[in-house]
């Protein structure tokens, strides 16, 4: 396999076709998705040791004899760059722990081969290796899941608002416990969507499903510009500022206070690399909607005036 197409498929840049042939390769043969699997861990390692720039422009001059021997080692750094991984036992399992920090986001592959996304300010737990009955994994937070196909091992994923239960399939999942809300948007197959046990929808592709006010509503995914945040970028279509402030608040984990008694009601629509930080976001936002801020760096709070 081609290691510029391997380094696009983690960085999540490849082509929805290049992704299918990635795939279709791993699953080919048990050889193929061993070197998937180094490949991966060579990449984390380059990833947390090396700025993106320069690992992007050398990736394959990295690869030293040095890196392949250290990979696991250079892995264990990813405490000391902000995220957040370890790994607890229970009498029956294993489970590993990661928390993305503000403003990043990481990429996982489970043992069953299931892709996922983990946005910013996200927990994440999954079993080291899952159980016969079922895939079961608990979120916080949002994430991008392509799980692999088995009807006889149904995927779960366990939230403090609800659950989604699908056998193969691409979905989007924002469950953020300190925001309180439950958003699931389908893409491929189906996904049945539970609260305390008792099924509340089955959604289609396309389809867009939010809990709100104990009532479960179903609507048609118009715009897929908010999924960017895979490739790294928060997008705004439409939004009025207070809106777009909370988002801000989400992603960075910053508190964001409003002291103008009217806000400007200009909607905005626009993209920001989550990279470029929070202020870069204001200061543009700011060309568009009128608006002042202020930051208490000792408090982390943003006060808009």
């Amino acid at each position: 396999m081609n290691k510029d197409l391997l380094y696009r498929f983690f960085d999540g840049t490849a082509t929805i076709e290049e992704e299918e042939s990635v795939r279709n390769w791993i699953e080919s043969s048990d050889d193929n998705y061993a070197d998937f699997l180094r490949e991966r861990k060579i990449y984390d390692a380059l990833l947390l040791s090396t700025p993106s720039k320069i690992l992007k422009q050398n990736f394959h001059q990295h690869l030293t004899p040095w890196i392949l021997s250290t990979a696991a080692s250079i892995a264990l750094l990813v405490i000391a760059t902000g995220l957040f991984f370890y790994t607890e036992s229970s009498k029956s399992q294993q489970y590993n722990t990661i928390i993305v920090p503000p403003g990043q986001r990481i990429n996982v592959l489970l043992s069953d081969n299931t892709n996922v996304w983990l946005n910013a300010n996200t927990t994440f737990r999954y079993p080291s290796k899952f159980a016969r009955k079922n895939r079961e994994v608990f979120l916080d937070g949002e994430a991008w899941f392509d799980v692999s196909k088995n009807k006889k091992k149904p995927f779960i994923v366990k939230t403090e608002q609800g659950e989604v239960r699908v056998t193969g399939t691409t979905f989007n999942l924002e469950a953020y416990s300190e925001y309180k809300n439950f958003v699931t948007s389908l893409f491929e197959g189906s996904v049945d969507i539970y609260q305390n046990n008792a099924k509340l929808a089955t959604l289609k592709p396309n389809q867009k499903g939010m809990l709100q006010n104990d009532r479960y509503f179903i609507s048609t995914i118009d715009n897929t510009d908010e999924y960017l945040w895979r490739n790294g970028l928060i997008a705004f279509n439409n939004m009025k500022l207070e809106d777009i402030l909370l988002e801000l608040e989400k992603y960075f984990d910053i508190q964001i206070e409003i002291n103008t008694k009217k806000l400007p009601q200009h909607r905005y629509t626009g993209k920001f690399r989550q990279a470029d930080g929070v202020d870069y976001a204001l200061r543009v936002l700011q060309k568009s909607i009128h608006f002042s801020y202020n930051r208490d760096d000792d408090k982390q709070i943003i006060y808009i005036n």
